[in-house]
């Protein structure tokens, strides 16, 4: 069930009324079932109204009320036919968790709480209540009642997969990396959301994998695309596509204006707005249908495409002047096998700019944020491999995290006259 409302109620008593013109209560009420269970919810709605219009105290048809217009994507009016079907059953638990989910929906967080509240008081052991009411405490931003709720939930139910991976980002929240190792390794065992949870374990235990997930990467900024903006640029202070412009227009040697621009994980579309005026046209690929959807409201891009970058780019036929690529290789660790698409897609005077997060000693590393670091020496030698130069590098404040700034370079690359002529000899 999950976030997800209760059934149509179908069953208790039902009082006849046959007022002249007015039909039998019973017959509407009956009629308005089956168009519900077919899907024809307006229809169901007009008769559920025709049975509250002869009897206000019909709490099934107040509920069921409730439950079509929620289908419809109109939490306020199911909010009211809710609150009329608790007054008539305020017993019913079933009432009060759909009307903390209409509250949800509609943006009324501390109404939700409150009927996740009732339903609790009614059903205490109901473990989707207690999931439901975590959810909300931590979009209030209470982990420790939200840990709380979580806790009683996978203790009433033990499999319960979703409960046991909002735990576990809630621990690791506050920091309790031990408490949601266990988390982690049960949705291992239960096949919940295995892949994601494969790839947190290895973090949060120290294992340095090649590469985050796809469906990792895809499912995770689906789960951001609604407030992703507001989010980084208010909450983490993201300033990382104008310091990459900044570095790129700072080499004088360089073009100044770009035919075709690559933006790799377009997210949004800040890279599209940021680099408009000195691109000709756009081209942004990502891994999330959502975040490409959000970018293409912004309408900068003259395609976008849903991808995972490498394959765009081992498919392309057509060179690029720059490819932008913010905060994307902070998901995969081993870096060759993109450094050579990326060498293959460029123009010749061509340049690439990328942000990396820092780190010391060689190599990459997998950390328990779920992302990669990279050395300096690391990138210099796979872009040497690949017939690539670093024209300039700098150091910059990411993002902040928890609070705290991440730490990361910034990199300006180009050709450095020994990689395979474009067009590529399988062209």
């Amino acid at each position: 069930m999950n976030t997800d409302s209760y059934p149509v109620q179908a069953s208790g008593q039902v009082a006849e009324h046959n007022q002249p013109g007015c039909g039998n209560l019973d017959d509407f009420f009956q009629r308005a079932l089956e168009l519900h269970r077919q899907g024809k919810a307006e229809s169901a709605i007009f008769l559920y109204q025709q049975v509250l219009a002869l009897d206000d105290t019909h709490w099934q048809a107040a509920y069921n009320l409730g439950t079509a217009n929620l289908a419809l994507g109109d939490p306020h009016e199911a909010i009211k036919a809710y609150h009329l079907a608790a007054r008539q059953n305020p017993q019913d638990a079933d009432i009060h968790f759909n009307l903390g989910l209409a509250c949800k929906r509609a943006g009324r967080l501390e109404e939700a709480a409150q009927s996740y509240l009732c339903a609790m008081e009614i059903a205490p052991d109901d473990a989707e209540v207690h999931y439901n009411l975590a959810l909300i405490y931590k979009e209030l931003g209470s982990t420790d009642a939200a840990i709380t709720s979580l806790e009683i939930a996978v203790a009433l139910r033990p499999e319960y997969g979703a409960a046991h991976g909002n735990l576990g980002v809630c621990y690791l929240d506050q920091d309790r990396v031990a408490e949601a190792i266990v988390c982690y390794r049960r949705l291992v065992e239960l096949d919940h959301n295995g892949v994601a949870a494969r790839h947190i374990l290895a973090a949060l235990t120290g294992e340095t994998t090649d590469v985050a997930p796809s469906s990792y990467i895809s499912e995770l900024f689906d789960s951001f695309a609604a407030h992703f903006e507001e989010r980084l640029l208010v909450d983490l202070e993201y300033r990382t596509p104008w310091e990459l412009k900044s570095l790129l227009l700072a080499d004088s040697d360089g073009p100044s204006c770009f035919a075709r621009l690559l933006d790799l994980g377009c997210g949004t579309g800040l890279v599209g707005e940021i680099f408009q005026e000195i691109s000709a046209c756009r081209i942004g690929v990502d891994l999330s249908p959502k975040m490409v959807a959000a970018a293409a409201a912004k309408k900068v891009y003259d395609e976008l495409v849903v991808a995972e970058i490498v394959s765009f780019l081992e498919q392309n036929q057509e060179p690029f002047d720059l490819i932008v690529a913010a905060d994307v290789l902070i998901y995969a660790g081993e870096l060759d096998r993109i450094f050579a698409a990326l060498a293959r897609g460029l123009a010749e005077n061509g340049r690439i700019i990328f942000s990396t997060e820092q780190m010391t000693g060689q190599g990459y590393q997998l950390r328990q944020s779920g992302r990669y670091a990279h050395a300096y020496s690391y990138i210099e030698a796979v872009a040497a491999r690949h017939g690539l130069r670093i024209l300039s590098a700098q150091t910059a404040n990411l993002r902040k995290e928890k609070g705290q700034w991440i730490a990361g370079d910034l990199y300006l690359l180009t050709i450095s006259g020994n990689r395979p002529c474009w067009p590529p000899a399988s062209s």
